[in-house]
């Protein structure tokens, strides 16, 4: 019985599933290296990641320190423009004082 059975048949489909066992572990392997070279992907941008949120915690550090300085300059700035004021009214009130005496002493002295 097993002689009556058509032999070319079965080999060609032993053959074809042989082949496709063979295309199964090569796309399986194919996408073992795929699988790898994603983690290897992923790890790095996880890396880039963390940098970059170093990298961001440095430009605060660096703001922070800026708008100290800057709110410090300000404060110098504003104190300066005060201490101008301050000698100009200084001033304005000397050469008052100073036109005043002068004043005095002409009228002292008999002078017009």
């Amino acid at each position: 019985m097993i002689n009556d059975l058509p032999c070319g048949h079965i080999t060609k489909d032993i053959d074809n599933i042989m082949l496709s066992q063979v295309d199964m572990e090569e796309q399986v392997e194919l996408i073992k290296t795929e699988f790898g070279e994603s983690m290897e992907f992923i790890a790095g941008l996880c890396t880039s990641s963390i940098t970059m949120g170093e990298v961001l915690t440095s430009f605060d550090h660096e703001l922070e320190q800026i708008c100290t300085h800057f709110s410090s300059l300000r404060r110098a700035i504003l104190e300066s423009y005060a201490r101008e004021r301050t000698r100009d009214r200084t001033i304005e009130t000397l050469t008052t004082k100073i036109t005043e005496l002068q004043r005095r002493m002409d009228e002292v002295s008999g002078k017009p």
